[in-house]
């Protein structure tokens, strides 16, 4: 009968006893992971008049001015999650669009030039139509002219020799309205702000 020293360690355990530190050590070297990048979330669609998006922070009191004239309750104030942008007026074009209306009242109102005054819709440039021509049903070879239907500057929305959809940037006012009446679910066409 062979006496083993409790004591005595196998090649093994002495081994593997300097390896634990070693191991723990490395692991304490490693860098952290990085941080996770932020969802891009594109810039909100802002009401006409607006002052570029780095100079409307600073400019904007947040009084709500443009929010109480608007007629169609299309401007609403940003949220908190929109960090220094919170406050500040946008509009939902699905929810509800700017509806171009008479005198463009939103702009008249703004007490600090956040907003500044316009006085004809052809010169609004919120932004720009963009259409899907995956979602896009005259795509499918469809007929739909909804979006044309509800325009407000004629010639803006129009079809090519097979019937698709295509917009004239240079005449788009990015009011929406073509997104609101979308059939599609989620809409074919959105409105996208002009950088």
């Amino acid at each position: 009968m062979s006496t083993k020293d409790p004591k005595a360690l196998s090649r093994r355990e002495l081994l593997s006893f300097w390896r634990k530190p070693l191991e723990s050590a490395v692991k304490t070297m490693r860098p952290p992971a990085p941080p996770e990048a932020p969802a891009y979330r594109p810039p909100p669609l802002r009401p006409p008049g607006m002052l570029h998006e780095l100079l409307l922070a600073k400019h904007c009191i947040r009084c709500g001015k443009c929010v109480e004239a608007c007629p169609a309750d299309a401007i609403f104030p940003l949220g908190a999650d929109w960090g220094a942008a919170a406050g500040t007026p946008a509009i939902d074009a699905r929810k509800q669009p700017c509806v171009m209306c008479t005198g463009l009242k939103c702009t008249h109102v703004c007490p600090s030039g956040a907003l500044l005054p316009i006085y004809s819709n052809v010169d609004v440039t919120m932004g720009k139509a963009v259409v899907d021509e995956a979602r896009c049903i005259t795509y499918a070879g469809q007929a739909c002219t909804v979006c044309q239907e509800h325009c407000p500057v004629p010639g803006t929305l129009g079809f090519d020799e097979a019937g698709k959809l295509h917009v004239v940037d240079a005449q788009c006012t990015g009011c929406g309205l073509c997104e609101h009446f979308c059939p599609t679910e989620p809409q074919a066409i959105r409105v996208r702000p002009r950088a």
